[in-house]
């Protein structure tokens, strides 16, 4: 600043010479060198400044970037928190759901087997006691009018309500039953049979051949009583009955329904 006063003095020093003196010549020289250090100081102070804005700018550039990266690793951390957080609350669903439904399972195959229990004990009583029986050979191969035929051998005694002595069958429940009666009659003889249910003929018939020694079957159906009695007996005149080889006489039944 003060070369340039000195300068400017100089200056006003030499502009009372005239015009064409060397004076002029180096007044519009050391004009010129002062105009392009003006420029010249004016073009470092726009560098200047421009640097700065540059070194601002740069600084600022610095600043948001490191924001952003800051920013950046927030969310990441918070993104892995909220994922850890989620993970954790998924396994735990998953798990309380699976205990869940390894309760209802077994509480379902409980029930389920329970059920089945239930259901065999119902079947069970619907299907009631097996009563049935089954028996040959006669006592007394000649019975006479109103004789119980007593068939002695006892094949099949389910329920035990036959009895072999007495040849009465005794029903142990109440229910439905069936009863089959096969005799062989001696050719030219007769057999008047009846089935007879407490005391009542249910069914009664006449076997006879006149030339053929020959075996047949009736059968019927009684509803008893607990206790009910059920015989076969000759209800006519004397018989006489075969009993060797092929020829059996027998006597069975079956509860069928209670």
């Amino acid at each position: 600043m003060f070369q340039r006063l000195v300068t400017l003095l100089f200056i006003t020093a030499v502009l009372s010479e005239p015009e064409c003196s060397r004076f002029h010549y180096e007044e519009q020289t050391l004009n010129k060198m002062i105009r392009q250090e003006i420029a010249m100081e004016k073009l470092q102070a726009d560098m200047a400044a421009t640097q700065q804005q540059v070194l601002d700018t740069l600084g600022k550039l610095t600043e948001t970037t490191q924001q952003l990266s800051d920013d950046w690793n927030n969310e990441k951390i918070k993104l892995e928190r909220e994922t850890n957080d989620f993970m954790e609350g998924t396994n735990k669903s998953i798990q309380n759901e699976m205990a869940k439904l390894k309760r209802v399972t077994n509480e379902m195959t409980e029930e389920t087997n329970r059920s089945i229990r239930n259901f065999a004990a119902d079947l069970e009583k619907l299907k009631g006691p097996t009563v049935a029986f089954r028996s040959n050979d006669l006592v007394d191969h000649s019975p006479s009018s109103g004789e119980t035929l007593v068939f002695k051998t006892t094949t099949l005694n389910e329920g035990l309500g036959y009895d072999n002595k007495s040849g009465i069958f005794t029903a142990p429940v109440a229910g439905t039953y069936t009863f089959s009666v096969q005799l062989c009659v001696d050719g030219g003889k007769d057999m008047y049979y009846a089935i007879v249910a407490d005391g009542v003929d249910i069914k009664k018939g006449w076997f006879c051949d006149e030339k053929w020694k020959t075996c047949y079957t009736t059968d019927t159906v009684a509803v008893l009583q607990k206790d009910s009695k059920v015989n076969v007996k000759c209800s006519a005149g004397s018989s006489t009955l075969r009993a060797t080889g092929n020829y059996w006489n027998t006597f069975s039944g079956v509860l069928v329904q209670l």
